[in-house]
């Protein structure tokens, strides 16, 4: 009981490191698993305060925040991925970015000119690598963080101490973008473009993205066939990637049934008891390595998957676990796996 409470610690330190480095309705809609893991919470992601939330992206006529050609007017009151209400005083000039997804998201939306910071692990796009890293979240350096003098910073959802020691001890303000499904990145994309007044770029990305995810969705639905997946995060402790998952939310959309999809969390200890029960279909691993030392992984022959040869590496998975534009790229790489004669393949 203790090793596997030792295992879940080590799971949520890795995968806070990754995400630093992530069958019924229509795609995105928050039926699934991953979709209905927030609630109320993310109900009101991407919505300005007093606004009507519906859980959708903020679109067409906006109030108390967006100024006529899409300005956004400041000071302004968002509610960010954690849920909080967050105002900002004016556009941010000068934008510090600890976390991939987020340096990802504002090179999209035309702000990485702003940049002042970043992760070390924030390396895509390649202009990334050009603006000065603050080094690691883990542990972080402050001091560095301090030396770039944002004026918003823009985070993951894991580090809550980091976010109270940035807001409570040094004043910054501190915006979080943390979307776990395609509905919550529509949401928390148009709220962070609001954020940094760039909100028709937000809405046309988001807008691309549930074009792409619309037509996938459409090509899946009418097929009966819905294969078990298993998605191995990391090999020891096992784990794999649970409700509340980026993953999950692909698995589903791309029409297979995660064997994870009633654990308990995203990114649970998954033993090889219980996978040797469920035996899925396919096992996808985050890397071709992964996927080659599975083949061969004593324990693991009896496995439909496995015997089959129907275990696959994903070829970059920045594409599954980063929640950022390029997501739609992973849940693509999902559909053709999961459905090879679908697309062609």
């Amino acid at each position: 009981m203790r090793k596997q409470r030792l295992g879940a610690l080590l799971i949520s330190a890795l995968l806070a490191a990754l995400l630093a480095a992530c069958s019924g309705g229509s795609p995105g809609d928050g039926s699934g698993a991953a979709g209905g893991q927030a609630g109320g919470q993310q109900a009101s992601v991407g919505q300005s305060t007093g606004e009507q939330t519906t859980g959708e992206p903020a679109t067409g006529e906006q109030t108390g925040g967006q100024q006529a050609g899409g300005e956004t007017a400041y000071p302004i009151t968002l509610v960010d991925g954690a849920g909080r209400e967050v105002t900002i005083d004016a556009e941010p000039q000068r934008i510090l970015s600890l976390g991939p997804s987020a340096t990802e998201t504002l090179f999209a939306l035309g702000r990485g000119d702003r940049l002042v910071g970043r992760t070390d692990w924030c390396n895509f796009p390649e202009a990334a690598l050009e603006v000065p890293s603050v080094g690691s979240l883990f542990p972080p350096d402050y001091e560095r963080i301090l030396s770039t003098e944002p004026d918003l910073v823009v985070m993951i959802e894991g580090s809550v101490d980091v976010r109270e020691r940035l807001e409570q001890e040094y004043g910054l303000t501190v915006f979080v973008y943390a979307p776990a499904s395609f509905e919550q990145l529509y949401a928390q994309m148009v709220a962070l473009g609001q954020a940094v007044n760039a909100r028709e770029a937000a809405e046309a990305i988001v807008a691309e993205i549930q074009g792409e995810v619309d037509a996938i969705y459409a090509k899946v639905l009418p097929i009966s066939y819905s294969p078990s997946v298993f998605y191995q995060v990391w090999p020891d402790p096992l784990s794999t990637a649970g409700p509340g998952s980026f993953i999950d939310d692909m698995i589903r959309i791309a029409g297979g049934s995660n064997v994870a999809g009633d654990a308990d969390g995203p990114w649970p200890v998954y033993s090889l008891e219980q996978l040797l029960a469920a035996d899925p279909a396919i096992i996808v691993a985050g890397s071709e390595a992964m996927a080659q030392d599975i083949l061969t992984r004593p324990g693991w022959e009896s496995l439909r998957a496995v015997r089959e040869g129907r275990v696959y590496g994903v070829p970059n998975e920045d594409i599954v676990v980063r929640p950022g534009p390029r997501l739609v790229e992973g849940l693509r790489w999902f559909a053709e796996t999961l459905h090879p004669g679908l697309f062609g393949q």
